[in-house]
């Protein structure tokens, strides 16, 4: 690998990485109304947007749209930077913002949202552009429908296979982990195109990735209806960390305690220190709390953390590692200045919002 490629990239990426918003000035903005929100964010990397908002157009709606206008914009920029096979990776990253979009649908209409509503949740992006995503909630009743409306897409079919372990459940697990392996499996295919130094680190951090996805698969397996089995065929090992007879082992386990036990001991064989710090403080909230739901945003938490750690460990040489952990701080930044608008808008108390915030402590 060359650091020679990268020369065109890596001042877009560095320069754009020092304009991530701190911690400090995310929480400073929680409970502000909308215009003290649009002012600072015309301070912020969000400028060219937000300025493209008049004041009759500042809306809770508009400034989320913008801010996702904003993410959308940086990854294609920083991909059109990229060498040819840095491209096809990143065009392969946005898959799974785009399998974030259609699990925001299915649960919408699992819950019965009314499309106003049910919009709020829904992040388009790749081909669930916004009027893509507005055009399924706007003709579909179900989660049925919504699978039968985007045929079109290799999404329908992976879905319908799906069907079934949905219709005996009735949880949407089945669906959104088809989803999410599928996904995965395209990002990784392209990953193993890459050479040298730049496959083993983008599989390093893709690899943590998925094998939380697979965490959250293990965790949610204890309360639902779904079949062994199906749990099993789904699990996507690709990590170094996590074999499939570890995962397996973590899946039987009968308590969750058990099951997170099992992960940190291959962690610790494997000498895999980012996996055991998150292990660490996903076992800590559940001895506290003994809530799984809980542990989403730990393993949330968790993934950020990480990608701060990652970024100051690439930061010093030139390779995607440090491309893919700057994209994945900046989503959870977008994340949370959506959370911060919406919670203006809908009057939510600071407390209440600073809950929903993911923020590395």
């Amino acid at each position: 690998m060359s650091a020679w490629k990268y020369k065109k990239v890596m001042p877009r990426v560095l320069v754009s990485k020092l304009r991530l918003i701190p911690t400090k000035e995310i929480v400073d903005l929680t409970g502000s109304p909308l215009d003290r929100i649009h002012a600072y964010l015309l301070k912020t990397s969000y400028q060219r947007e937000i300025s493209e908002l008049s004041p009759q157009q500042l809306t809770s709606i508009s400034i989320e749209e913008a801010l996702l206008k904003n993410f959308l914009r940086t990854i294609e920029e920083i991909a059109l930077a990229s060498p040819r096979d840095i491209r096809n990776v990143l065009n392969r990253v946005l898959m799974k913002f785009e399998a974030g979009a259609l699990k925001a649908i299915l649960r919408a209409k699992s819950a019965g949202l009314e499309f106003d509503e049910a919009m709020r949740y829904i992040l388009p992006a790749g081909r669930l552009s916004a009027s893509r995503s507005a055009e399924i909630v706007r003709n579909s009743r179900s989660v049925r429908d919504v699978i039968e409306n985007i045929s079109d897409m290799e999404y329908g079919a992976v879905l319908k296979e799906a069907l079934p372990e949905y219709d005996n459940t009735g949880a949407l697990l089945p669906l959104e982990t088809a989803i999410d392996r599928y996904a995965y499996d395209r990002i990784m295919a392209a990953t193993r195109k890459l050479r040298g130094r730049d496959r083993k680190i983008a599989g390093t951090v893709l690899g943590l990735e998925i094998d939380s996805m697979n965490i959250r698969v293990i965790l949610r397996f204890k309360e639902t209806g779904i079949s062994e089995d199906w749990a099993v065929r789904h699990l996507l090992p690709v990590s170094d960390v996590f074999s499939h007879e570890v995962l397996c082992e973590a899946l039987r386990a009968g308590e969750v305690e058990l099951a997170i036990e099992r992960l940190m001991e291959a962690a610790k064989f494997n000498l895999a220190r980012d996996y055991q710090l998150l292990l660490e403080e996903l076992m800590r909230e559940y001895q506290a709390h003994r809530s799984l739901s809980r542990l989403e945003s730990v393993l949330d938490r968790g993934l950020l953390k990480v990608n701060l750690r990652m970024l100051k460990r690439y930061t010093p040489f030139f390779n995607i590692g440090l491309i893919l952990a700057f994209l994945n701080l900046k989503w959870f930044e977008m994340r949370n200045l959506r959370a911060i608008v919406r919670a203006s808008d809908e009057k939510i108390p600071s407390e209440t919002t600073g809950r929903l915030l993911i923020l590395p402590s």
